[in-house]
Order: C-alpha cells, then structure tokens, then sequence
C-alpha cells in the first residue's frame, strides 16, 4: 500500500477547491484500500448487507473492535465517512500524514474534554452530510465485546440521523492486537446490519441506542 501515501497527498491537493469536505478524497482512499484487501493473499473480506448504507447524507457507523484491521475493514465499503481514532495513530510516521488528510477525528482516550471536543466534530460532520465511523467500545476486545460507550449516540441523536450497527468479525484471530504475525489466510466478516431509523433515534435515549446497537452486534456474531 505504499505508493497510496503520495498519491492520496496529490490526490487532496488536486481535489480540494471542488471537495472542501473531503467526501469525495475519502471515498477514493477507501476505493484503492479496498482493492488492496481485494488483492492481498492474507486475508479473504466477506461483505454483507452493505445495500443498507444510504447513499448520501450523514449517518453513523458503529461497529465492533476486534484489531487494528478494523480500519481497514470499514474503509473496505468505500463511503466517504471520517473516523473517530485514538490521537496517538496521528503521530505515526507516514501513516499519520495519511490519516490526518483523511480528517480522522481525533480523541485522547480517557480525557473527559477531547471526548466532549470529539462529539462537537462528529455532530458537526453529520449536520453537514458526512458520515462517520465509531467504535464505542473504546478499546480492543479481540474475542469479546466491550460495553459502548455514549459518545457516537449522543452526536448521532444532537444530528437526528441514522445509525447503523456492523459486525466485523475475524479480524482479532488475523491480527492479534500486540503482534505483527499473521498465520495463514483469514477469512474476514463485514456485516452492515439493520439500520436505526431516524425516528428511533429521537424516541430513544442515549442508553437505549447504545444498548440496541451493541445487541444487533451481539446477535449477528451468533449468527455465523
């Protein structure tokens, strides 16, 4: 994926007077990753229900986190949403550049004020019709799920649209999180599942979509 760094830079630049918020860049970063994941001979990606992602407008993505494949695996449905992601993954050489041309949100884990900043940009992102991508458990949990958190509920109810539970599965046996090894080939689960309406999303409260959410998850990991 190397000759992906500079090309995206020139990419950004090039597209950046008729794509001020970055939709269209991220969607054809997404694109060229996707076809790395397509092509690489670790990992065979299996994608489900992704008709059920709306075609425009803003919407949040909350999904599980298994391994640091993750991002890669959501960038694998090729939308044009920003991610929230630890601070830290900013400040890695190359990839850091990368990330921060992508306009990944960032947030310092555990600090009460970046996670309140962090809302106000998520919110801000869907209000003017780019999605984004949450993984409320905060943390890694390669063979079980964390509690969610309420931050990605929160934004998503201040902006009154959609949320959308996926299941990633498989990518903590591919890529243990602590480890650069890879045994073998894997094969990977993306499944988008059904969406929280609109309506639901203003009736319920913060809790109950976390709640609802992480039970769509949880159901379709059993369903394999």
């Amino acid at each position: 994926m190397l000759p992906l760094f500079p090309v995206a830079l020139v990419v950004r630049l090039v597209s950046q007077p008729f794509d001020r918020r970055g939709d269209w860049y991220r969607t054809f970063v997404a694109t060229w990753v996707s076809m790395y994941g397509r092509l690489t001979p670790l990992y065979g990606f299996r994608i489900e229900g992704r008709e059920r992602i709306p075609a425009r407008g803003g919407y949040v993505l909350v999904a599980n986190h298994e391994s640091g494949l993750d991002t890669l695996a959501v960038m694998m449905l090729r939308t044009p949403a920003r991610i929230l992601g630890n601070l830290r993954h900013l400040r890695i050489p190359i990839a850091g550049l990368l990330f921060r041309s992508l306009a990944v949100i960032p947030v310092k884990p555990g600090d009460r004020q970046s996670g309140r900043a962090a809302i106000e940009e998520i919110e801000a992102s869907l209000r003017a019709g780019t999605p984004v991508v949450v993984f409320p458990e905060g943390d890694l949990f390669p063979d079980t799920m964390g509690d969610f958190r309420s931050g990605a509920f929160v934004a998503a109810k201040r902006a009154g649209v959609p949320l959308i539970p996926l299941l990633l599965e498989g990518m903590g046996r591919a890529w243990r999180p602590g480890t650069m090894v890879v045994h073998g080939r894997h094969e990977l689960r993306i499944a988008v599942l059904d969406p929280i309406d609109r309506r639901t999303v203003e009736a319920s409260t913060v809790s109950q979509l976390a709640d609802l959410a992480r039970d769509r998850i949880v159901a379709a990991r059993a369903r394999r």
